[in-house]
């Protein structure tokens, strides 16, 4: 069985200027397979490049959009994308475009398989604030928190179509591009009720691009944080769309703060797990925690994985 457990380069690409540094630093941690972050700068990414070259050491297993950080954006602010493959705006939608080729085309030189696509956003009125204060104060279980939930997406859907269509036309040129580069783009989950795609797009955009070299990323937070503000059963995701699942994100939630290390923080990590194909990628995603909790993080998905496959082999024993 194919089980691979990465660390994302997110959880010290801040801390650490030097590229080569950073990858020791994981690697020292006891990961060979790395996954390379949208929070790494030119610089980094140059330092980087060597060291997926020695002999023995594996190539990055999957790669964020964008990397490395766009020009006029510092590695703190490299999640909130200034330019959106959904954008209205068909100057800034054409310049997502390129940029996701040139990460497509990292990804071809450093002969990584994946590249996570970020779909962008819809413009509406952002009710995240309100929804987090509500939650906050208690009120997960009223009714005045569902109204504020149905407001929010209610305002989206009045606003969707049309960053819908941009989105077709970006993943259109995306896949035709995927395909010649025999690259899959993996479009994932994200966290916000504005973000796109939302549950239901998820299975619009495949049945618009069945038979494409596009597949989905679950990020495991994301879904967790949605449905800690009542937006969607986190299972829901990956038993949808898991034949479509190429790999998957792990982090955890103190409250409503993600990236945190599995194992630290709200997450039943054994009510997760069982919902994940055992046979995809699975990525480490983490901004917080020391050495020690990075450990232990590893070894808990470890144990989950073996577990996995012990159940698999007595299945078909």
């Amino acid at each position: 069985m194919n089980r691979i457990l990465a660390i994302s380069t997110k959880w010290n690409a801040l801390k650490t200027p030097d590229g080569a540094a950073l990858i020791d630093e994981l690697r020292d941690l006891g990961f060979d397979n790395i996954a390379l972050s949208r929070h790494l700068t030119p610089e980094q990414l140059e330092q980087i490049k060597p060291s997926f070259r020695e002999i023995g050491h594996s190539p990055p297993s999957c790669i964020q959009n964008f990397c490395p950080i766009l020009p006029g954006t510092s590695q703190e602010d490299a999640d909130d994308d200034i330019i959106h493959l959904s954008s209205l705006n068909s100057d800034e939608r054409k310049e997502a475009v390129r940029r996701s080729i040139q990460t497509m085309e990292l990804a071809i030189e450093m002969e990584t398989p994946i590249v996570i696509i970020q779909l962008g956003k819809v413009d509406t009125y952002d009710r995240s604030d309100l929804m987090r204060d509500l939650y906050e104060y208690g009120e997960r279980e009223f009714e005045a928190f569902s109204n504020k939930v149905t407001e929010a997406t209610e305002w989206r859907k009045r606003k969707e179509t049309k960053h819908h269509d941009a989105v077709m036309r970006s993943l259109d040129e995306l896949n035709e591009h995927a395909l010649k580069m025999e690259l899959s783009i993996a479009i994932e989950n994200p966290p916000h009720y504005f973000q796109i795609p939302n549950y239901d797009e998820v299975g619009l955009l495949f049945n618009e691009f069945y038979g494409s070299p596009m597949r989905y990323w679950h990020n495991v937070g994301h879904a967790v944080f949605q449905e800690k503000l009542g937006l969607c059963w986190s299972h829901e995701w990956s038993e949808a769309y898991g034949d479509h699942l190429i790999g998957v994100s792990l982090h955890d939630l103190k409250d409503l703060e993600m990236y945190h290390p599995p194992g630290s923080g709200d997450i039943e990590w054994d009510e997760i797990i069982p919902h994940i194909k055992s046979d995809v990628l699975k990525v480490i995603d983490i901004k917080y925690g020391d050495e020690e909790e990075v450990n232990q993080a590893r070894e808990l998905c470890e144990s989950f994985e073996e577990t996995q496959e012990e159940d698999t082999q007595s299945y078909t024993g």
